[in-house]
């Protein structure tokens, strides 16, 4: 089984960022501050060469390189990055770059990012005006473009940090401010919350500096903030962590093996053990771990009480014509989901011939995408016209096309993300429902219509939510229960 490279991607972009890891909720009765621009401050030093050495665990993998310049109408920013993954066996190389413009407050006007792996490249960029936010994006040259309205000034993550008015803040001091998210393509919410101050060690011995606790999409981020409002450290989920360092030692001694699996580290333990897991029909299992109430229900497939998980298979006969779907969201094209690209429709309309039947053109879809993709690791940002031109990727590629396909031959679809198992625990996979009067679950990796029982649904959503499971990761422990007779 190949999975769970996007979440493993997605992580690891963010840290470098500078919006993510171990979840810091600050007490409920901490000073909360909504910032304004007049709670911004500039520190003197304005022009900034940062490098840092990439770490998982013990383990360098990798360097990042950020400056920030001056120019006569704002600041440039420009954040580069290259580092190594592996993910079930397959090293993946993986190179960022980020550069982004602001007016003189930090606000955000345009940005440029692109992310290159072995699989594909991702590239998004963005122009600003106070109005909307106009952005370009696609995967292997391919182009999509959407706007988004603003009723404020944005910020990206690096370029607000320095910003912020830390230094001389009391512990427990909360500031939130809007930021962009290249990724999402969407607005959120970024708290900062002050923790105190700390000596640590920097590029040339220890420094002072002060330890704030980040907050975005429900992720947290620890960074550590020197007095002229440089990064002198940052701690990422999945163990990742970045370290100020001088640039000879930043760039250097990455280790030439391949780093640890992200897959199997941090796949979810099972005690107990599940045979011939593809013809599972139902599944117990009792649920440990601080993640525990992540797992939602979802009857009638995925029950959850009193920390047992029950999941039943679902039956496709007898086929009940049922309501009709929740909204037309599930029919319509979004950024990832691209269903009324004119290749799309037209492969649609090839798969299910002169078929009228919903479910057997539902059965069509699936088992197309499963005959016609190779199956392969990919760390990328996967969309289905990407996808449907290169024939290859992980679930997430599959999830992607099969409900891009659906869509288009007017079968309602959503992606979900959750965990499968597989040979000795559950590893992070995604999927997908299609509405058949009911959702049912399909997976094309498997050629699966409905998916078996280890499938343990966590979230609604394509890659874009998928950022959302790194907060799931390290956090669970299933064991195995007797289905009940």
């Amino acid at each position: 089984m190949r999975s769970a490279g996007v979440v493993a991607i997605v992580a690891v972009w963010v840290a470098l960022l500078a919006a993510l890891v171990h979840r810091q909720q600050p007490p409920s009765d901490v000073p909360r501050i909504e910032l304004e621009h007049s709670e911004l401050t500039t520190p003197e030093r304005v022009e900034r060469d940062e490098w840092f050495g990439i770490y998982q665990g013990d383990r360098k993998i990798g360097w990042a390189h950020r400056t920030t310049t001056r120019g006569p109408d704002g600041l440039a920013f420009r954040d580069d990055s290259s580092f190594r993954l592996a993910m079930l066996g397959t090293e993946q190389r993986v190179q960022t770059s980020l550069s982004a413009t602001t007016d003189p407050s930090h606000a955000l006007r345009g940005f440029r990012f692109r992310l290159v792996s072995p699989a594909a490249t991702f590239a998004a960029s963005g122009d600003v005006t106070p109005e909307r936010v106009r952005i370009e994006h696609g995967t292997n040259g391919e182009e999509n473009t959407l706007e988004i309205p603003l009723e404020e000034p944005i910020h990206l993550p690096t370029t607000l940090r320095s910003k912020l008015a830390l230094w001389d803040a009391e512990p427990g001091a909360r500031h939130e401010a809007v930021v962009f998210s290249p990724l999402t393509m969407k607005n959120e919410t970024l708290s900062v919350v002050v923790k105190g101050r700390e000596t640590i060690e920097g590029p040339h011995g220890p420094i002072e500096t002060v330890r704030v606790a980040e907050e975005h999409q429900g992720i947290g981020a620890s960074a550590w903030i020197a007095r002229d409002g440089t990064t002198i450290r940052e701690e990422a989920t999945l163990g990742f962590r970045m370290q100020r360092e001088v640039p000879e030692v930043a760039v250097s001694n990455v280790e030439g093996s391949a780093p640890v699996d992200l897959a199997l580290e941090n796949r979810i333990p099972l005690d107990g053990r599940i045979d011939d897991p593809r013809q599972a029909t139902e599944l117990r299992l009792a649920v440990d771990g601080r993640a525990a109430d992540r797992i939602p229900a979802d009857p009638p497939r995925q029950r959850i009480s009193n920390g047992v998980l029950e999941i039943r298979r679902e039956s496709l006969a007898p086929r009940e014509a049922g309501a009709p779907p929740p909204d037309d969201s599930y029919l319509a094209a979004s950024p990832f989901v691209e269903s009324d690209a004119p290749e799309i429709v037209a492969q649609a309309r090839e798969i299910i011939g002169d078929e009228a039947d919903a479910q057997r053109k539902a059965l069509r879809l699936v088992r197309w995408v499963e005959g016609n993709l190779s199956q392969e690791p990919s760390v990328t940002i996967p969309s289905a016209r990407a996808v449907l031109q290169s024939r290859r990727g992980d679930c997430n590629e599959h999830a992607v096309l099969l409900a891009a396909l659906a869509r288009a031959a007017g079968i309602p679809a959503r992606v979900v993300a959750g965990v499968v198992y597989a040979d000795d625990g559950f590893y992070y996979h995604a999927w997908n429902e299609l509405w058949l009067g009911r959702w049912i679950s399909a997976d094309a990796i498997f050629g699966q219509m409905p998916a078996d029982a280890t499938h343990v649904k966590f979230l609604e959503g394509g890659p874009e939510r998928h950022l959302e499971l790194a907060d799931v990761v390290g956090r669970l422990q299933f064991t195995k229960m007797e289905n009940p007779s």
